[in-house]
């Protein structure tokens, strides 16, 4: 829950104006509330994502994004795993990956967070 919209659009000037190597990613997670703000802002050669995402397509979930909802505002990529979720949140191995095998009907890429605890080595 870090950060604000003008300290989210300094950013955006600084990636924009950044020469970076044609061969490298960049991928950008904000909070949920600016991710459609960041993708109409940021050149298209940066990937957005989102920081989490729930494990249903739709449904009474207060509070939880879907992965269609995330593709709408022109995410890229979810994040899935953070350490904030397991610890505080009590989120398990088996919430990760409920979420993971439900992203395998949706076009956004995952990214796990701690991999090696899934056993996977690369995603």
């Amino acid at each position: 829950m870090n950060g604000s919209q003008s300290e989210i659009d300094k950013l955006i000037k600084m990636l924009s104006k950044a020469q970076l190597d044609p061969n490298t990613d960049v991928l950008v997670a904000p909070p949920v509330l600016y991710l459609q703000s960041v993708r109409e802002k940021l050149p298209r050669r940066f990937l957005v994502g989102a920081q989490n995402c729930f494990k249903a397509p739709s449904g009474a979930f207060t509070g939880e994004h879907s992965p269609a909802m995330l593709k709408d505002v022109g995410c890229d990529w979810v994040i899935l795993g953070h350490s904030e979720r397991r610890h505080i949140f009590r989120e398990s191995n088996e919430v990760s990956l409920l979420i993971i095998v439900f992203f395998g009907c949706s076009k956004i890429r995952v990214r796990i967070k701690d991999v090696h605890r899934f056993g996977v080595l690369e995603t």
